[in-house]
């Protein structure tokens, strides 16, 4: 592209995972990152940058700037389909506008409270905000069947499958133990993880180790739960490591990662070290969960007494876990890699402006 599109990209904050898949779409386009949060790796970021504090009104986030006079700067707006960010959902509905827009977003209910997919009370007003929009982005291709069902046209939906990027340091390590890595939350499972592993530590002694990465409020809960067992020797609560080469070293030195109530982000980080993830078949999740091939990539399992069995399994098993991260490892490189989730917002947004698709590979050359 001689002159590139001009992209504007609204969220509230911008989590560090998300700057190399954005600084991969700076060198396609030209890459505009509005949020209402201070970006903590702002050096990292290849893109332009633009801080839109707002204010709640009840449930509703009101910015105080002219959403739409920004959006009116730019080619394409690619926004976050959270109808309580109110000037976000109103940008399709201008009159006359320039811009073309696009909805990013999960597409289905999701949160701690509820299962993926099983609040449908919403998806009414959903489908009339979205249906407004020029072309709607998902992070799976889960809510595609749905939307079309429900009068979308099929063409203008598209998928990004989230994703986040390995930083590949390190030699193969001996794989040896266990891995937790996440916020220190009830709602995440992690006091079933600590029962179901005392439970198969007292049938299989010689169980691997099992290392606990994250902060959370159950953080000291945790700490006395395990000297309370007499478990210092066999679980390590390592608090939060942001550092890339410590992260790739814990999950290199795993067997599996394990997250009993979540199956976020940390399934395709976990897939991409050559890990597999382990999780329950209803665990709160964007999506991501659908990644795991049940016995190929990682495990679903059903009940409590379930993971006592699989932890006892890796115990006597690991070679089965290694041969398994390793098939983990090569679905990620074919299919989860930055590259093929920027993919997914190329073929959005050429398709709103017009463009013939074209692979990704072809502009980052």
């Amino acid at each position: 592209m001689n002159d590139k599109i001009k992209l504007l990209i609204l969220q509230l904050e911008v989590p560090n995972y998300r700057i190399p898949i954005f600084n991969y779409l700076s060198e396609i386009f030209d890459l505009t990152v509005a949020c209402s949060k201070k970006i903590a790796f702002e050096q990292q970021c290849k893109f332009k940058t633009k801080l839109l504090p707002y204010r709640n009104v009840s449930k509703f986030l009101i910015h105080k700037d002219d959403i739409q006079a920004l959006a009116e700067e730019f080619d394409v707006v690619v926004y976050l389909g959270n109808i309580a960010i109110l000037k976000y959902a109103l940008l399709p509905f201008k009159c006359h506008r320039k811009y073309k827009t696009i909805v990013w977003t999960i597409g289905v209910s999701a949160s701690y409270s509820k299962r993926y997919d099983e609040n449908h009370k919403w998806d009414f007003i959903r489908d009339f905000f979205y249906k407004k929009s020029d072309a709607c982005l998902f992070y799976t291709d889960y809510p595609i069947k749905k939307y079309i069902n429900r009068g979308f046209v099929k063409e203008s939906l598209f998928v990004a499958c989230n994703t986040v990027e390995i930083i590949d340091t390190l030699e193969k390590q001996n794989k040896d133990t266990l891995l937790f890595i996440g916020s220190l939350y009830k709602q995440k499972g992690i006091i079933d993880l600590l029962e179901a592993y005392y439970e198969a530590y007292k049938i299989v002694p010689t169980i691997p180790c099992l290392n606990i990465i994250g902060k959370g409020e159950e953080y000291d809960n945790i700490k006395q739960w395990i000297k309370g067992k007499n478990l210092e020797s066999k679980i390590v609560l390592l608090g939060p490591i942001y550092d890339y080469s410590k992260k790739e070293m814990y999950f290199k030195k795993a067997l599996a990662t394990i997250s009993p109530n979540q199956a976020g982000l940390s399934v395709l980080e976990s897939m991409g070290y050559g890990t597999p993830f382990v999780t329950s078949k209803d665990a709160i999740t964007g999506g991501e969960r659908f990644n795991i091939q049940d016995g190929k990539t990682g495990v679903l399992y059903d009940s409590k007494s379930d993971l006592v069995n699989v932890i006892i399994d890796i115990a006597n098993n690991p070679q089965k876990y290694i041969e398994m991260g390793e098939c983990a490892a090569k679905y990620y490189r074919k299919n989860r890699t930055p590259q093929k989730m920027v993919q997914g917002f190329v073929d959005a947004i050429n398709y709103v402006m017009g463009i013939e698709r074209r692979q990704v590979d072809c502009y980052l050359e």
